[in-house]
């Protein structure tokens, strides 16, 4: 019964939709337009030769739908620009040239008028991860762990596009098998109290001392029973070849330790060195609320600004990194902010200073790399933390869904009228699935079946948390929730339906009370909500969801960097490096500043850990907070650019790629992703057997006929950042083999415009500021709609990019415009 009944509920869900006739079709002048291509394109785009994986012996002379009306477009772009017919091949005149351009852009404009008419449809798509869990702590208050939901493919543009998500039967139980998950926590705490404000503190040396003292005395013990002539069996070794590794390294097992016995405060703290790698402390939790975690401690002596960053991580990863500002006879606290996720009621709180996890066993050589060599006394002991305490929880003020279902107009955990009360299921099954269904109603067979299935469990001897827990696992499941459902047979969307849409788009999550009241037919109503919802915090949630995918975070995470050569780029650095792009980003729409920051900024947004990564000066903070800061004059800082998060991404862990980074420039911020390359195109590294500096690998690979029209553009923009290496650290110098050869960051582009530096590479490149502005408000639009940007949105672009462009392009005025635009609004 109970499977029947979700399928039934698949059914209901998802008929209804209505099919458009499909457009009628635009002819291209094909008389006019093939012999031009013939004399002029077919020769690099024809049958021996397809740059670009383009041809023109086999097009199409009649545009029937978007994709086809792009690939005319593509060509009429390349024409209006000069970039094709290459300069070395024959050339148009200019009566050829125009004729051929009016003809095609009359077909153009015909053709968008056609499909504007009949395109734009956005899709019933399914909550992504972001989204699915978002929207349980919208309803529980707590959330789920990203990697805990079931996958959602590979994108290739946004997680919130349909047509590019799949959903399959695996789905389903995976889906249903999470949902049990949230529904048996949620017993755990929503139908409880909340907890008292409370805080634990870790005395760290106690432990850490009581293992040093003990381990210590043992090894003494085994050494005077070596001098007394005792064997390894009575010693207590396992075999002889355990005592001998002990004994040769007893400088390092028994003489260290007790040197760090000797250390001032020893007694009142711990020193993060060879002895104590790390300190930590743990907490049981709710996971509906936060917790801040201080650590107490301080630096000793004045150590690379590096040593002075202390990172902290969780069983999972790391949690986030900080500065230490105080001294061990002056400590000082810095706080983080922390929340457990769904199965993680369980806080365990490790802190060690950031160095690379595998140099940890080494630290001197470390500490010589970083510091140089020298007769520090007891370098290895910098970072000095006198005790770890954990605080919380601290609630958010609105409850979550199912605390207000439950407990009406009462405090959370007193008196329910549905606790327990069998009688009262179908209420409450039907006030939870309204809500979950994002205040859509079920209908009253669906509420009876998913009761039948609870009476059907308890009459087999199941309890009644466990019979409740099985039917809200299934409508967690249903597609009313999995789903963002609108009905394709109206001209208007409905008050919720634009509500959910508008929410999903700032928030990622479902509208709050006020957004489901307002009236959205009344666009200043409207208008004045957007604005509200860019102002919550909730609005997060956009930054963050979007820029990670535009920004190719998984490209970012799939490289692997070679910490022993790079060893300040360190764990903490690499996660913080992400969150720089995030908060930069925050700053463009906190402050609603032109998108040109993108190419130059006069500020960067960090953190500690990445002040003393780039060299910058960083104020004293005791948080781990992000700040933004005002960049030198003559910095070479500032822009995505010149982040460390963009030029990892433009490298391939080993060495920078002038051609990846200068690729990433050309799609990122000119709106000109280049074409892939051909096929069987050799490696860059194959490109010549001796060593070379980047520019010679890339300009010999340029010599390839079949390399060359790509690369002349994107290869001298990537050469314009060779001053950052693989980690985005400034360099004068490249190593070529052994030999240091100086760093050459100029050149021409192929419009003429040179450069000498990336300062003035910038430059160059903020003339481009209207294809720079297209990018991100397109890309911004296609994870707005859930579906790519088509053809035939063309003159909703323009018209947005018309209102933005008097006042640059301001960031935060783009989203508003987004959210206003009919193509949003629209069915």
């Amino acid at each position: 019964m109970k499977q029947l009944l979700i399928i039934l509920t698949f059914i209901l869900a998802c008929g209804g939709a209505v099919a458009d006739e499909p457009p009628q079709s635009t002819r291209v002048p094909q008389a006019k337009l093939q012999p031009f291509l013939q004399k002029y394109c077919a020769t690099c785009h024809g049958p021996d030769e397809q740059n670009g994986q383009v041809r023109f012996d086999q097009i199409a002379w009649e545009i029937t739908g978007n994709s086809e009306a792009q690939r005319w477009q593509d060509v009429l772009d390349q024409l209006n620009s000069g970039d094709m017919p290459p300069e070395d091949s024959p050339q148009p005149s200019n009566d050829e040239l125009a004729g051929v351009l009016d003809a095609l852009t009359g077909s153009l404009v015909d053709a968008r008028r056609r499909l504007t008419d009949h395109g734009g449809e956005i899709k019933m798509r399914r909550l992504n991860r972001r989204e699915y869990s978002a929207t349980i702590r919208d309803l529980f208050g707590f959330h789920v762990a990203l990697d805990d939901i079931p996958d959602d493919g590979e994108a290739g543009s946004f997680d919130t596009v349909g047509a590019e998500q799949y959903f399959s039967s695996a789905h389903f139980e995976k889906y249903l098998e999470l949902g049990k998950k949230v529904a048996f926590e949620s017993f755990r705490f929503n139908y409880s109290p909340r907890r008292e404000l409370t805080t634990e503190r870790s005395e760290v040396e106690t432990q850490v001392n009581e293992y040093v003292r003990n381990n210590l005395a043992d090894l003494d013990q085994k050494m005077a029973m070596k001098k007394a002539g005792a064997t390894w069996q009575e010693m207590g070794f396992e075999d002889e070849g355990d005592m001998e590794i002990i004994f040769t390294q007893w400088d390092s097992r028994a003489e260290m330790p007790r040197r760090y016995l000797q250390y001032p405060l020893v007694d009142e703290g711990v020193y993060i060195c060879d002895i104590a790698k790390w300190v930590a402390a743990a907490r049981h939790l709710d996971i509906r609320g936060e917790y801040i975690v201080r650590i107490h401690g301080g630096v000793r002596g004045q150590p690379d600004p590096l040593r002075q960053i202390i990172r902290v991580w969780d069983n999972h990863s790391t949690r986030g990194t900080a500065r230490l500002t105080g001294t061990p006879e002056n400590p000082e606290s810095v706080e983080m902010r922390f929340r457990q996720p769904l199965n993680q009621s369980w806080l365990p709180v490790n802190v060690r200073e950031n160095v690379p996890e595998n140099t940890i066993n080494t630290l001197r050589g470390y500490i010589d790399k970083v510091q140089g060599r020298g007769d520090h006394i007891d370098p290895r002991a910098t970072v000095w933390v006198d005790w770890v305490e954990i605080e919380g929880p601290f609630y958010p003020e609105q409850r979550p869904k199912i605390e207000e279902i439950v407990f009406p107009n009462r405090p959370t955990g007193r008196g329910s009228p549905y606790i327990w009360d069998d009688a009262k299921i179908p209420e409450l099954i039907e006030k939870f699935a309204f809500e979950a269904f994002r205040r859509n109603q079920p209908e009253p067979d669906y509420v009876a079946g998913l009761h039948a299935i609870f009476q059907q469990h308890r009459a087999e001897g199941m309890s009644h948390r466990d019979a409740m827990t099985e039917v809200i696992g299934i409508v967690l499941a249903s597609p009313a929730f999995l789903f963002l459902q609108e009905k394709s047979d109206r001209n208007a969307l409905t008050n919720r339906e634009l509500a959910i849409r508008l929410s999903y788009f700032l928030w990622s999550c479902p509208p709050d009370e006020e957004l489901y009241a307002a009236d959205l037919s009344d666009t200043a109503v409207y208008a004045q909500q957007v604005d509200r919802m860019l102002d919550d915090p909730k609005a997060q949630a956009f930054r963050d969801g979007f820029v990670s995918q535009w920004a190719e975070f998984d490209r970012y995470d799939a490289i692997t960097i070679d910490r022993q050569e790079h060893f300040r780029f360190n764990e903490g650095v690499q996660q913080d490096a992400k969150r720089e792009v995030l908060e930069f980003f925050g700053t463009l729409i906190d402050e609603n500043l032109p998108a040109a920051n993108l190419i130059d900024s006069d500020f960067v947004t960090i953190n500690a850990a990445l002040a003393a990564h780039y060299g910058l000066d960083f104020p004293d903070t005791r948080t781990d907070e992000f700040l933004k800061i005002r960049l030198p004059d003559d910095s070479p800082r500032g822009g995505l650019m010149t982040q460390t998060a963009f030029l990892v991404t433009g490298s391939n862990g080993e060495r920078s790629s002038p051609v990846i980074r200068g690729a990433l420039i050309m799609e990122k911020l000119l709106h000109e992703k280049p074409a892939p390359p051909p096929p069987n195109v050799p490696e860059l590294s194959e490109a010549s057997a001796e060593p070379k500096t980047n520019r010679e690998m890339v300009e010999l690979h340029q010599q390839r006929a079949v390399c060359a029209s790509c690369h002349k553009k994107m290869d001298v923009i990537g050469f314009g950042l060779e001053n950052f290496d693989t980690t985005g650290q400034w360099r004068d110098i490249e190593k070529v083999g052994r030999k240091p050869v100086p760093i050459e960051p100029g050149g021409t582009l192929p419009d003429g415009l040179a450069f000498d530096s990336v300062q003035e590479l910038k430059k160059v490149l903020l003339a481009h500021e209207d294809a720079l502005a297209r990018e991100v408000l397109e890309s911004m639009l296609a994870y707005a709609l859930g579906r790519t940007v088509e053809f035939s949105d063309a003159d909703d672009v323009d018209t947005m990019l018309a209102k933005l462009k008097p006042d640059d392009y301001r960031v935060r005025s783009m989203i508003r415009e987004i959210a206003l635009s009919p193509l949003f609004r629209k069915p």
